[in-house]
């Protein structure tokens, strides 16, 4: 499994959830101290690295640890963010599910095509973004009490 790393660090305040910066950071091993929704982020990257070269009908315990590590983030906010207000707008999607895609993305920006043309590079990169902006704005809504996640069984 190649991880790619360099010398940058960030810093973490267990007490929220992480912002999009530690959030990429930590898809590539890059965050310090201890969160344990980076911990699963930073899982769920290497699960689908490994998923990525694992035949479909091999995947299912990686599967299935994806899905233990999405519940634990979906209970760590549930347990953490404020309660939301009576009129908060239910998002598509629990946090969990969002961290996994995120996670999926950036492996696949900085592993899997990392020797791709600068065309399909630059369009992987401009998704990144704007799924970690959504991912911003959504946890942004949910410290406000603007938002709230829908309640899924994985």
């Amino acid at each position: 499994m190649t991880v790619m790393r360099c010398e940058t660090r960030f810093s973490v305040d267990r007490t929220r959830l992480p912002g999009r910066e530690l959030m990429l950071a930590a898809f590539r091993g890059l965050s310090e101290g201890y969160h344990p929704v980076l911990h699963a982020a930073a899982e769920l990257a290497v699960l689908h690295q490994v998923r990525d070269r694992t035949p479909a009908f091999e995947a299912v315990g990686i599967d299935r640890r994806r899905a233990q590590l999405m519940r634990a983030i979906d209970r760590w906010v549930i347990l953490a963010a404020p309660l939301p207000s009576v009129i908060a707008a239910e998002h598509c999607e629990t946090l969990g599910m969002l961290v996994d895609r995120l996670a999926a993305h950036s492996v696949r920006l900085f592993v899997t095509l990392v020797d791709a043309p600068d065309a399909e590079f630059y369009d992987e990169w401009v998704r990144l973004d704007a799924l970690a902006e959504s991912y911003q704005c959504l946890i942004d809504e949910l410290w406000a009490g603007s938002r709230c996640l829908p309640v899924v069984v994985h």
